[in-house]
């Protein structure tokens, strides 16, 4: 996995279109769901940090219809291929050549019902969603995750799990998943950190590299004036 996420700023194309939805709204989330969200998202977007053309949004509002712009999505995390990364306020198609996501994570919510969960599907499908990955913290037993892929008119479920012996394998992402006690991402054999793990990385690697600077400093300090009292002594040190 790519250690740190190129940023690339979103080249601004004017747009006339006027919006009958708001491009942001907040919605209460449960704890649980707002960590798990923040994991898959920093975790794709590290994944695919090398690619030009593979961008990675999280609660990004996103528009599929011009036409209609009532018509608004809210996956919780979308990988959308063929699209430069960067920064939007939200997603529109008609301003991105009219690529739809080709992958969405959704991350089920505590009070989601079976007809959320119908909804929600039905509109990814009809606008063009071919994989859908669906976490749901709240299953009974623990952690279940099912990855899902357009067939015709419906989706079709190709592997699910709720242990974490079992992985389901999502080849267009790189990644694999497992669940139970708490979900697990597995890339290149190796477990994502979660959120606490990886600040706590990073502050580590940031306190070792301040040491590391320290003590090139104190070795400089140390040479020049060994430096000194050569030259005071009449010793060329450079000799």
């Amino acid at each position: 996995m790519a250690t740190v996420p190129r940023m690339t700023a979103h080249a601004d194309v004017v747009d006339d279109v006027e919006l009958l939805v708001p491009e942001e709204e907040t919605v209460p989330e449960h704890d649980l769901h707002g960590i798990l969200v923040d994991l898959l998202a920093a975790g794709l977007v590290a994944r695919f940090a090398d690619a030009a053309d593979v961008a990675v949004f999280s609660r990004l509002a996103w528009f599929p219809d011009r036409d209609d712009t009532r018509i608004r999505l809210d996956p919780d995390v979308m990988v959308v291929r063929g699209r430069p990364p960067g920064h939007r306020k939200s997603y529109k198609a008609w301003m991105e050549d009219g690529v739809a996501p080709a992958v969405i994570v959704e991350v089920w919510s505590e009070d989601d019902t079976d007809g959320d969960y119908r909804r929600r599907l039905g509109r990814a499908l009809r606008h063009g969603v071919a994989e859908v990955v669906i976490v749901d913290p709240f299953a009974v037993g623990g952690v279940r995750v099912e990855h899902l892929r357009s067939d015709g008119d419906r989706y079709r479920s190709v592997a699910s799990t709720s242990s974490a012996d079992r992985l389901v394998i999502v080849e267009s992402l790189g990644i694999s998943f497992a669940g139970g006690e708490e979900l697990r991402v597995i890339e290149d054999g190796r477990r994502w950190p979660t959120a606490a793990e990886a600040f706590l990385l990073a502050r580590s690697e940031a306190e070792r590299a301040d040491r590391e600077t320290l003590r090139a400093d104190q070795e400089t300090a140390r040479a020049d004036r060994l430096a000194a009292l050569l030259r005071a002594a009449g010793v060329d040190p450079e000799a």
